[in-house]
């Protein structure tokens, strides 16, 4: 399965220099870390707003590993998740840059504001909502409600089904 460039928002690509050789690693990364059957792949493959906001954050998590180790791409899958768990600090930089592109992205396609909190125990661990909330990174992350995250849970789906020809910036 390979990940054409066209099936992403083309002005997100551009903002963070992402190229033909990013999407591949980001594509050889997952694979590596889940799988080839995996959710992830699954949905960077469907070339929606929800697919560039899963490709931005796996493109900038594994530059930020193959600076501190060129090599990843070719250790065991043990091995890989070993490196990423001792360098935490590679998937909050990519939660920086995920979510605040996927709001952005529900607001322009769907109309409507969610909180990054929400969105966060929507699509992803409280781990990783625990991440952002105790950074001293300068997100407005605010805690979630039960009510706004399942509102958040509705707008993925639906953003997961727009097409890659509605994305809006």
């Amino acid at each position: 399965m390979t990940f054409s460039p066209a099936r992403f928002d083309a002005e997100a690509l551009a903002r963070y220099h992402i190229s033909l050789q990013d999407i591949e690693r980001a594509r050889r990364y997952v694979i590596l870390l889940q799988g080839p059957d995996s959710e992830t792949l699954a949905d960077i493959a469907a070339g929606c707003p929800y697919a560039t906001s899963a490709l931005l954050h796996e493109v900038t998590e594994v530059r930020v590993l193959l600076r501190r180790d060129p090599h990843l791409l070719s250790r065991s899958r043990r091995d890989a998740l070993a490196f990423l768990q001792s360098n935490e600090d590679a998937h909050l930089q990519a939660l920086m840059v995920e979510y605040p592109y996927l709001q952005q992205q529900i607001a322009a396609n769907l109309g409507e504001v969610i909180g990054l909190g929400d969105l966060v125990m929507a699509n992803a661990a409280r781990d990783d909502f625990l991440r952002l909330f105790d950074s001293d990174l300068s997100l407005p992350v605010f805690p979630p409600t039960r009510a706004g995250t399942r509102r958040a849970r509705e707008l993925i789906d639906q953003l997961k089904q727009c097409a890659c020809e509605e994305l809006k910036t």
